[in-house]
């Protein structure tokens, strides 16, 4: 039906005597001439010419004549109405649409069924244009899960790498204070190996005498019982050796003494952030296992601000 409404059977118009029109005459040279003289009726060559023309397919070259006829008189209703079939066959239906309705309002006859034509074309490429719309949509909304996924993705490995960036300055700086304290140990040893070899070990010192315990005289038996049994009883006091302490006892002090083990901290409990102090850190401080730093984080995400960095004086809750 589509086909039979596009098709070109409008009956040619009758031009006045001695102006007779050719296919393929150049209309435009025609109408410069009409300029000059009087008498030629252009708006009908430029139809007759159009009509031709699309009869041949040849649509573009015929809707320029009806162009440059609309131009001549714009009230043309069948100029508007073939124009209107013209882009209708180019798939052009909102413009084809517009001159049928120029070409009803000048006075033009519609085919039955012309505008619902149209207007189906124009539904149907509304839909196509809402769907590739739609197509275009759904993969921009594809990219950007894609995108956010990759951002979640470097955040971690950020903070991934930050938490080994200060486990790492951490080690650096225990590193640092055992090699200074080793060093100072070293050179206080030399100094006193070298004071012992200048000066010579000191003379030892000599133990005092053993005071003699006093002769203790013999218990006679008493008179008064007689079938008592007479003991010898004899006193004895054993010496006490008295031994000075060295010189290496006296330098080295009195024994320490042991030191009880610190007793696991209550949890929950707060700690306050102090020098050298970090998530991993805390955690083996804490739980005896540094892999479980990811506690403390999540308990004080409003103070690290979803960040693993600590900053002296921090209040930080540490969980069960």
């Amino acid at each position: 039906m589509s086909a039979a409404l596009l098709e070109f059977d409008e009956p040619g118009r009758t031009l006045r005597p001695g102006h007779d029109v050719q296919p393929g005459t150049d209309a435009p040279s025609r109408i410069a001439d009409t300029l000059r003289t009087q008498g030629i009726d252009a708006p009908a060559s430029l139809y007759n010419e159009a009509l031709v023309l699309a009869r041949d397919g040849l649509l573009g070259p015929a809707s320029q004549r009806l162009q440059m006829l609309l131009c001549l008189d714009p009230d043309d209703a069948e100029g508007h109405l073939l124009l209107a079939k013209i882009y209708a066959s180019q798939g052009r239906a909102a413009e084809a649409l517009s001159k049928l309705e120029a070409a009803i309002e000048a006075g033009a006859v519609a085919p039955a069924g012309l505008r619902d034509h149209l207007e189906g074309l124009i539904r149907n490429e509304r839909q196509r244009d809402e769907e590739h719309r739609a197509r275009v949509a759904a993969r921009e909304q594809g990219e950007i899960k894609a995108l956010r996924q990759e951002a979640r993705n470097l955040r971690s490995e950020t903070i991934r790498l930050e938490a080994e960036v200060t486990e790492t300055r951490h080690s650096e700086k225990l590193w640092r204070i055992a090699a200074m304290v080793a060093a100072s140990f070293t050179l206080c040893v030399g100094i006193v190996f070298a004071a012992v070899t200048l000066f010579g070990a000191p003379a030892p010192v000599a133990a005092p005498p053993v005071a003699a315990a006093p002769p203790v005289a013999p218990v006679e038996p008493s008179a008064s019982v007689p079938d008592a049994p007479v003991a010898a009883a004899h006193t004895a006091t054993t010496a006490v050796q008295v031994t000075p302490p060295t010189l290496q006892e006296e330098a080295a002090g009195p024994a320490p003494t042991a030191i009880a083990p610190a007793t696991k901290a209550q949890l929950p409990a707060t700690h306050t952030v102090t020098s050298g102090d970090t998530l991993y850190t805390l955690a083996g401080q804490y739980y005896g296992d540094k892999t479980q730093y990811g506690k403390i984080k999540d308990a004080n995400k409003k103070v690290l601000k979803n960040g693993i960095a600590l900053k002296l004086g921090m209040e930080l809750t540490i969980p069960k």
